[in-house]
């Protein structure tokens, strides 16, 4: 499971107390988790599953459905059933001592076994007979099932259907909170996604069983509006589709992007392999990287760190292997990624002269829209880092014995202004005087290491 480098304790706090809230409500509840996609959902629901499923013994009997995976079921009752029936066996055999709690689970198999096989049956006009078989082979509980396939094929409804679901979760709840986790539901077809919670407030409704899904509201608003035929510009769809959500779902809960903690693992591994340079040390690029990713989702996060390590390792490996990487090449690795792999902007950054000796660095976008990242966000991000503080030196010497030469170099009192030097061809890097550093060699060879870097990065 992947560290809560976001910060997100107190979102999944607030989630908790919501089900402690409502664990006694005789009717269920339902709530949504809205985020936009890459914004975490997912990592949440695994978390929250996990820290709940750590609280008091069996006290929770999660079903836990991913509707995406399983959009290939044109019924999404049969997969709904097939992720309940593989979570209770699951549990089932998990159990110490069997007791009444088994005998609930082995019933409770048997009967949503036969449901879906006469479903299937039905629908698909496929025998279930192979299904009634396995059922069989597990033993002696087959005799509980209330229903049969001749009950089946005598009243055989999608409402008969959901009637026993129900059944069989009021006795599991006797003895458990249930709790539905829903994941995946907007990167669903708009048809399939309504089917989803439709059939999920069929089952659910009036019963102990609280929900969680988690979804992109907006996206979901638009297929919604798509599949009812409310595409006329006079109608506002948002307020149609809120409308048609209110059906099934009691409480959003929005999900930002979330803050960046300060600890190494926000970086998701890509330091490993770099080292200190002058003033740009971990601290500094731990800072670097939450300004540059501020607002960028959490999976786009993960994209660009892959994309970075994966063109890092092909540089070196077409022979441009370095004794020494500094976090400061790592920076600018990181903001070419943005540029010419998200953005789609193969063109470089450009360099402003202002006032007097100040420099600024300006992302010079072309692209007005990108559905991954604004360029506008970019714009604002690099901003932040780079805020003219970098000046060039004039009149600095290397000291009494040394013969007397003026450098003309960006000031390294800060790391912006030693970032500056991968951009602005200098010769000399200069911090606070007297120290002086020459640092023509290991910039002009980290120079040219991003030179190549930035020619397998076009590439992807």
């Amino acid at each position: 499971m992947k560290q809560d480098y976001l910060s997100r304790q107190p979102y999944l706090n607030l989630l908790k107390s919501i089900i402690a809230n409502q664990s006694k409500n005789p009717f269920g509840y339902s709530f949504a988790i809205d985020g936009e996609w890459g914004s975490g959902k997912t990592w949440i629901l695994q978390e929250l599953e996990k820290q709940l499923l750590k609280e008091k013994e069996n006290k929770y009997l999660i079903f836990h459905y991913n509707a995406w995976e399983n959009d290939f079921y044109d019924e999404p009752l049969v997969a709904i059933l097939s992720v309940i029936i593989e979570t209770l066996k699951l549990q089932n055999k998990s159990l110490k001592e069997k007791g009444s709690l088994g005998k609930i689970f082995s019933s409770s198999i048997t009967t949503l076994t036969k449901i879906a096989g006469s479903i299937i049956e039905a629908k698909y006009n496929l025998n279930p007979n192979e299904i009634i078989d396995s059922v069989k082979d597990s033993g002696k509980n087959i005799s509980d099932a209330k229903l049969t396939k001749s009950d089946f094929n005598k009243m055989l409804s999608l409402e008969n259907a959901l009637k026993q679901i129900q059944d069989v979760l009021n006795k599991l709840a006797v003895k458990q909170q249930i709790i539905f986790i829903v994941d995946e539901l907007d990167r669903c077809l708009p048809e399939y996604a309504i089917k989803v919670l439709e059939r999920l407030h069929h089952i659910c409704n009036e019963i102990p069983v609280i929900q969680i899904l988690a979804i992109n509201k907006k996206d979901l608003s638009f297929g919604i509006t798509k599949v009812f035929g409310m595409n006329n510009p006079e109608i506002d769809r948002i307020k149609f589709a809120d409308k048609y959500l209110q059906k099934f779902i009691q409480l959003f809960i929005p999900l930002t992007n979330g803050n960046l903690n300060n600890g190494d693992d926000i970086l998701n591994g890509i330091d490993e392999g770099f080292s200190d340079a002058i003033v740009i040390n971990k601290e500094y690029l731990i800072e670097f990287y939450k300004k540059l990713m501020n607002g960028i989702t959490p999976r786009t996060q993960e994209y660009i760190c892959k994309q970075v390590s994966l063109t890092h390792k092909l540089t070196v490996l077409s022979g441009h292997e370095m004794k020494y990487y500094s976090y400061g090449l790592l920076c600018c690795e990181l903001m070419y990624c943005i540029k010419y792999c998200i953005l789609r902007e193969n063109s470089d950054f450009e360099i402003l002269k202002e006032e007097g000796q100040i420099y600024n660095l300006r992302v010079c976008s072309t692209s007005l829209k990108c559905e991954i990242i604004s360029p506008q966000l970019f714009s604002s991000n690099i901003e932040s880092i780079f805020r003219n503080e970098y000046t060039t030196v004039y009149d600095v010497y290397l000291g009494p014995r040394a013969q007397d030469k003026q450098l003309s170099a960006f000031s390294c009192d800060k790391g912006s202004a030693q970032l500056m030097n991968y951009f602005v061809k200098q010769y000399y890097v200069a911090t606070k005087w007297p120290q002086v550093y020459m640092m023509d060699e290991v910039f002009n060879s980290e120079r040219d290491f991003l030179k190549y870097f930035k020619e397998i990065l076009k590439n992807f």
